[in-house]
């Protein structure tokens, strides 16, 4: 998938991958809700494999065109710390408080809740920003 994510990214833009990517997370996460058979969590597999390497690929192509110039490889950095090391550590802590403290299945209805929103504003700061950044090219 990532040899396909540089193509994506050319036809739907950083952005609009990054948002795809939010949104599949919610639909993984509403198929992992539903799940009674475990045979039926391999769609959600499936896309994650799609959905990671888009993601990746496209947010190391956003760290690099907001980064300062001479700081790519720190912001590059950054990235990888913050989602592998605090992103990872502290969703396996607070995902598996959740879901002990309200079960599997509702702590994943939970989650997509919480992406949903996410979702929501960085359409919005995606959208203000565009608008923003017209305004100060015009």
């Amino acid at each position: 998938m990532f040899w396909m994510s540089g193509n994506m990214t050319k036809y739907i833009s950083v952005e609009g991958i990054l948002l795809l990517s939010l949104l599949s997370y919610v639909i993984r996460f509403l198929i992992y809700a539903s799940v009674s058979n475990p045979w039926h969590a391999l769609p959600a597999e499936a896309l994650r494999g799609a959905t990671f390497a888009c993601f990746w690929a496209a947010s190391t192509s956003h760290a690099h065109k907001i980064s300062p110039v001479g700081l790519t490889t720190t912001m590059l950095g950054f990235m990888q710390g913050i989602y592998g090391g605090i992103g990872q550590s502290m969703g396996s802590l607070i995902g598996g408080g959740l879901s002990a403290f309200m079960g599997t299945a509702k702590a994943f209805y939970f989650y997509a809740g919480v992406d949903s929103a996410i979702l929501c504003f960085f359409c919005l700061y995606f959208a203000l920003t565009k608008v923003s950044t017209k305004e100060r090219i015009s």
